[in-house]
């Protein structure tokens, strides 16, 4: 059976937006649920964030999470930690339904982040499942070290990823579908420095092999087959917000928001946003003091949303 609870706001997710969000929610005493699988979201694949302001020198993604991780256990927001199944609203009530549990909220803020899309070709729904194909970074970096590596993708994530897995890997393949590279000019340029990364453009990925040693993509070229042989395969060819979970009446809502609803959409979930770590901040804080508002008009008391900081 599952255990049930009731909270004033539940915001789904552990990455910056729903983070920062908790912590202002706190400040300014509302009442509060943080439901995610696991603290950090999508940074946790970043190898260097260098664009957040007060990093002069950057910092890894692992760093940044652990930072979130610290912050949210000392301001002691209460967080379950669990996978969302699924989402409805019910009786002017949001119910949220986890594994093990059931959350009532009267406000949600949804900062669930993005999932990665895929390549949707032959095997490679079997080389995901035997462990030998990766969406995310983080799952797959202790399985790459000294291993040779196809990177499928050329925007700044493939990029990153590259930089990301050049210390632990033998050698690293970025095969990129078209011949039109769209990551930073910042990452290009670092990546080219390195003579362990090679980059291979027009290769279509049509087929990818799992074998008990190794992994083929098969890749065309002018018609031609080129198969591409190596220990482990990373995917990063662009991502989707997170919000399969939602009832199809709240995906409707995600579609046409409307004013008087008591739902939030923040970060990397929110409908057309940037994916950037200071967006999701912002998101997340301007959410907050949104609903520190409305609350404050429906109890009759002086809020403290105009506060700065």
């Amino acid at each position: 059976m599952k255990n049930k609870s009731e909270t004033k706001i539940a915001l789904i997710g552990g990455g910056p937006a729903c983070a920062t969000a908790a912590v202002q929610f706190l400040r300014f005493g509302h009442e509060v649920t943080l439901i995610t699988k696991e603290i950090g979201g999508t940074v946790r694949n970043a190898n260097l964030i260098e664009n957040l302001i007060g990093f002069p020198e950057g910092i890894r993604g692992w760093e940044y999470v652990n930072l979130i991780k610290s912050q949210l256990l000392n301001n002691k927001i209460p967080y379950i930690e669990d996978t969302v199944v699924s989402v409805e609203f019910k009786n002017s009530i949001y119910i949220i339904k986890t594994k093990d549990s059931e959350i009532h909220a009267d406000f949600l803020l949804v900062g669930t982040g993005s999932v990665p899309r895929k390549l949707d070709i032959e095997g490679e729904e079997e080389a995901f499942q035997r462990n030998r194909l990766y969406y995310e970074v983080y799952n797959g970096k202790k399985f790459s070290a000294d291993k040779e590596i196809i990177i499928v993708g050329s925007g700044d994530v493939a990029y990153d990823y590259a930089l990301n897995l050049l210390d632990s890997s033998l050698n690293i393949i970025i095969v990129q579908r078209t011949n039109k590279t769209k990551s930073l000019p910042i990452l290009q340029q670092r990546v080219s420095n390195h003579k362990k990364i090679r980059i291979l453009k027009n290769r279509k990925p049509i087929e990818i092999i799992t074998n008990d040693d190794k992994i083929t993509l098969v890749t065309k070229m002018d018609n031609k087959l080129f198969p591409i042989e190596v220990d482990v395969i990373f995917v990063a060819i662009g991502r989707e917000p997170n919000i399969q979970f939602l009832s199809n009446e709240l995906k409707a809502e995600y579609e046409n928001p409307s004013e008087r609803s008591k739902l939030y959409f923040i970060g990397d979930a929110k409908k057309g946003n940037y994916r950037q770590i200071s967006i999701a901040m912002g998101d997340g804080m301007k959410a907050a003091m949104e609903i520190d508002k409305r609350l404050s008009l429906e109890e009759h008391t002086d809020g403290t949303h105009s506060q700065i900081w």
